[in-house]
């Protein structure tokens, strides 16, 4: 018969359309936080926050930017695959099934793939160096790459309205590397799976709760009107008790996902007819340029440190 030859070809399509529709409904939870960019590049360059200074009036010259004094991260997308056989006897007694359910895992486990990634990178905040020489997570980030000026973005406070009232007051005095004030609005939470039910308690369903009028109860209300949050959660993600606060605005500026290739499936036929694999395939990378935008806190370093 033709088709033995011919039907990992014909349910191609279907599986694609699987993979895709499935794919992009789960990353959007990502693209709420970091900006998504698909490049040619082997390499992207992600420059840290901030502007070219004020401009200057103008007289008929035009005045030229020294530059910031800024920070550049280099991110490297990689490459990530996996195959998954299906045989022509399960094609040929349900081929939409078939395309539908190996579509979808795929997709799963592209999704997994990235969202592992992104979390990983919140998880290890405090290890994972940037462009500026320390950690996304520190209390010694230098305010440019000129001067001796630090700033910090990270506390050892628990949870509650209290503590992310005076992280967001914490950057108030902090400038960008070209010497303006840094404005941000910290409107969104990222906590640890255990700090959920708090986190849903001070934001409210769908971020309704209105602030509070008493904030030394803890409890009620944003802190920020409009608050939202979200978990960082997996093996690799923030661990118990951890959390931040973030301009999600800004973030998408700073936190960069990168395609080289974006995710999409392949038909690799095999010698043998009757099976065929179907590939997940992504080429990407997750990294941050600036740390003004997102304020991490870690209660386990205030026990650490006896305090």
């Amino acid at each position: 018969m033709e088709d033995i030859y011919t039907w990992s070809n014909d349910m191609y399509p279907l599986v694609k359309k699987s993979f895709d529709e499935r794919y992009k409904q789960r990353i959007n939870y990502i693209g709420e936080v970091a900006g998504i960019v698909s490049r040619k590049d082997t390499s992207y360059k992600l420059d840290s926050l901030g502007g070219y200074g004020l401009l200057s009036d103008y007289n008929g010259t035009l005045a030229v930017s020294s530059g910031t004094g800024g920070f550049t991260e280099v991110i490297t997308p990689k490459e990530h695959a996996l195959a998954m056989p299906v045989s022509y006897k399960d094609a040929k007694t349900d081929m939409l099934f078939a395309a539908n359910k190996v579509g979808i895992r795929l997709a799963d486990s592209a999704y997994m793939t990235v969202w592992h990634a992104f979390c990983k990178l919140f998880g290890s905040a405090q290890t994972t160096i940037g462009a500026d020489g320390v950690a996304w997570a520190s209390t010694k980030h230098p305010v440019s790459s000129v001067g001796s000026a630090k700033f910090s973005n990270l506390t050892d406070d628990a949870l509650s309205l209290d503590a992310i009232c005076a992280a967001q007051a914490s950057l108030a005095s902090v400038t960008t590397a070209d010497g303006l004030p840094f404005a941000a609005n910290y409107d969104l939470l990222l906590v640890s799976p255990d700090l959920e039910s708090t986190a849903k308690t001070l934001c409210g369903v769908n971020a309704q709760a209105a602030p509070l009028t008493n904030p030394k109860t803890g409890l009620g209300g944003n802190p920020v009107y409009g608050m939202r949050y979200m978990v960082i959660g997996g093996a690799d993600g923030f661990a118990s008790g951890q959390w931040a606060i973030a301009d999600s605005s800004l973030l998408t500026e700073a936190l960069k996902l990168v395609y080289l290739s974006e995710p999409t499936v392949l038909v690799s036929p095999r010698e043998n007819p009757l099976v065929t694999d179907y590939v997940a395939y992504v080429d990407f990378a997750i990294g941050f340029g600036d740390a003004r935008a997102i304020i991490f806190s870690d209660p386990a370093l205030a026990t650490a440190s006896g305090t």
